[in-house]
């Protein structure tokens, strides 16, 4: 589980101008989504005619674009954060029927060509804050725009329709710590009642056992081993010639350090 690609996540962006004014970079992803669309259109088709599941594609709202780009809780830890970094813009989902379409899926989405630079399944059995449990996979797109496919199982995604997003759009832009006291209250018991609903769906209505999730996300992962063994290649060899060169920069300046004792 983790990165695809050997970059820092710094420089993992769209391919927008860094320093373009920020309505202007919201401009540049919809073009880039016009652009990605019916590719993704025309691969979710095919996808919900082979497994009867249910997808769709969303384009955020700017200001939502705008908001995710400076949200205080992802500068806290990414303080370089910017609408150029922002990975959901475009974003489609497939409602799962059970697990165990999550591998064959994969599987399916590296056939068409689309290019996986992270992976996250850890999140259907080891849940966030609020309760939500979730694949998700980010993507670049062949005109580089980075992209989200997200893949909640069914009974998830009804209770999240079902009061739990609302609960979570009204705090996601709050910054906790600058709550008063009674915010924070009221903060504590949404995360729990968004929770407990959320667990309700999961233990109550899915009836997954949890070897058998964990075969299915396992199953899923191997499917992007070989991509994760070359960015491990990569990483290993850039190693090796870092310590190579600083070794070729040592000897050198040995070399110097006698040449400036003979000419003394």
């Amino acid at each position: 589980m983790g990165k695809l690609i050997d970059q820092d996540d710094e420089d993992i962006i769209n391919p927008i101008e860094r320093g373009a004014k920020e309505e202007d970079k919201v401009k540049e992803l919809r073009r880039l989504y016009l652009e990605n669309e019916p590719k993704v259109k025309e691969f979710l088709e095919k996808l919900d005619s082979k497994y009867g599941t249910e997808s769709k594609t969303s384009f955020k709202e700017p200001e939502k674009i705008l908001e995710k780009a400076s949200r205080p809780s992802i500068r806290a830890d990414k303080p370089w954060h910017d609408v150029e970094h922002v990975r959901d813009s475009f974003r489609f989902k497939t409602v799962l029927e059970n697990i165990e379409q999550l591998p064959k899926i994969a599987e399916d989405l590296k056939e068409a060509g689309f290019t996986v630079i992270k992976t996250d399944t850890e999140k259907v059995l080891r849940p966030g804050f609020w309760g939500w449990r979730i694949a998700a996979l980010d993507l670049k797109m062949p005109n580089g725009q980075l992209v989200e496919y997200y893949l909640p199982l069914k009974e998830l995604e009804e209770a999240k329709k079902n009061g739990n997003h609302e609960l979570f759009e009204k705090w996601r832009n709050e910054d906790p710590e600058t709550l008063s006291k009674e915010e924070q209250r009221q903060y504590l018991s949404d995360s729990y009642d968004s929770y407990d609903k959320y667990e309700a769906a999961w233990l109550e209505r899915t009836k997954q056992k949890p070897e058998h999730v964990k075969a299915a996300l396992e199953a899923t992962e191997k499917v992007f081993e070989k991509d994760r063994a070359k960015t491990e290649e990569k990483n290993v060899i850039k190693r090796a010639e870092s310590k190579l060169i600083q070794k070729i920069k040592e000897q050198k300046a040995k070399e110097k350090a006698k040449e400036d004792d003979l000419l003394r």
